[in-house]
């Protein structure tokens, strides 16, 4: 009997690759149903050591190579974000289901080609939005879906991460410097307001702050706050940043706060009731993002990765599968709203008035973003 698991190949080997995604294929009860046929990266260094290390033989360094000379049901896209608009378009046009980090793409323009491909050819991409899987985030939207708390009013939500993802060896190179607090972590809930809520954001206006990476080289911003409208006047502010101390007792602060016409809802995303010290310091722990079990790793992080090569299997295989909706996966639709908004907290930026250390940006109505 032939090997009924779907063969995937994995484009882009960076941090996330290793503490994410190779944990859902091989030590995850996903295993049994996904095998790593093939890997690519640019990189022929990076390229042998997760070969290596994971026992991947057939290694590319072109995606092109790699969709012409194996037979795969799926693609992963895990490069840049830069780079994932012409990897995942080439995948489909190949007729493979894929599967991008996020974000989907870093213009509208290209999260609509995307989206607009998959649709002509019949096949499915999905973002991986992992908060979808956060059992307080999906508890919240059936809250909130079913009107537990009423219409949304205002909210906030906050992701900060320390100094040392943006400047000490989380990128594999100078690729903070093509990023921003925006596109590495304001998308995460751009997209997770608009799942949580049905909210349609239509205006935004953003402030961005530099000094800190700046001192080091690094050209991006430390700190970015987006103020975005949604369709019937809900104001929803989201505050990112990745130069907090590294004695910081967390790699990641954040949370959320949604108020409604009858009631709110509040998360804190980074104290789970799990913190321990070692000789590093005190520290939170999410073990909700990535645990062990008697039946491997588990977590959203593992989970909303696994549950879109569960439904890829499906599909490849000819048998029932359920709506990606209906799943809480993100489809491409989903992911050009997640980057329409990104790419309006970049043009607000753009727009704005000039500070020593900060743009102080204009306001933009996102309908008017070129698709």
């Amino acid at each position: 009997m032939g090997d009924d698991r779907l063969a995937i190949g994995v484009v882009g080997l960076g941090t996330f690759v290793e503490i994410a995604h190779f944990p859902a294929y091989l030590e995850s009860p996903y295993r049994e149903l996904v095998r790593v046929a093939a890997i690519c990266d640019l990189d022929p260094k990076r390229l042998a050591e997760v070969g290596d290390k994971y026992g991947v033989a057939r290694r590319f360094g072109d995606h092109k190579a790699m969709l012409a000379g194996e037979k795969l049901d799926a693609v992963v896209v895990a490069t840049p974000d830069h780079a994932h608009t012409a990897i995942a378009l080439d995948a489909i046009a190949a007729g493979k289901d894929v599967l991008v980090e996020k974000p989907l793409a870093m213009t509208a323009r290209e999260a609509r080609a995307i989206a607009d491909a998959a649709d002509k050819a019949g096949r499915l991409v999905i973002t991986d939005f992992h908060k979808r899987e956060d059992p307080c985030h999906v508890e919240a939207r059936t809250r909130f879906r079913r009107g537990d708390y009423g219409p949304l009013q205002l909210g906030w939500a906050w992701m900060q991460d320390v100094l040392s993802v943006a400047a000490g060896g989380f990128f594999k190179s100078d690729l903070a410097s093509r990023s921003s607090p925006n596109w590495f972590l304001g998308v995460h809930f751009y997209d997770l307001v608009c799942f949580l809520t049905g909210g349609e954001p239509v205006e935004v206006r953003a402030t961005g702050y530099r000094r800190v990476l700046a001192a080091r080289g690094i050209r991006t911003y430390d700190a970015i706050k987006a103020d975005f409208v949604f369709a019937g006047g809900a104001a929803v502010s989201v505050a990112t940043s990745w130069n907090l101390p590294d004695a910081a007792p967390f790699v990641t602060r954040q949370g959320l706060y949604l108020q409604c016409a009858k009631g709110d809802i509040e998360i804190d995303s980074s104290r789970r009731g799990f913190a321990a010290t070692t000789e590093e310091g005190y520290r939170f722990v999410n073990p909700m993002f990535l645990r062990a079990t008697p039946r491997g790793c588990a977590g959203y992080g593992i989970e909303s990765i696994g549950e879109a090569l569960r439904l890829f299997h499906a599909r490849a295989r000819g048998r029932p599968a359920p709506a990606a909706e209906a799943m809480h996966l993100a489809t491409a639709r989903e992911g050009l709203t997640a980057t329409l908004m990104a790419e309006g907290v970049d043009r607000s930026l753009a727009a704005g008035r000039k500070e020593e250390y900060a743009d102080v940006g204009a306001p933009v109505v996102l309908a008017a973003i070129p698709q």
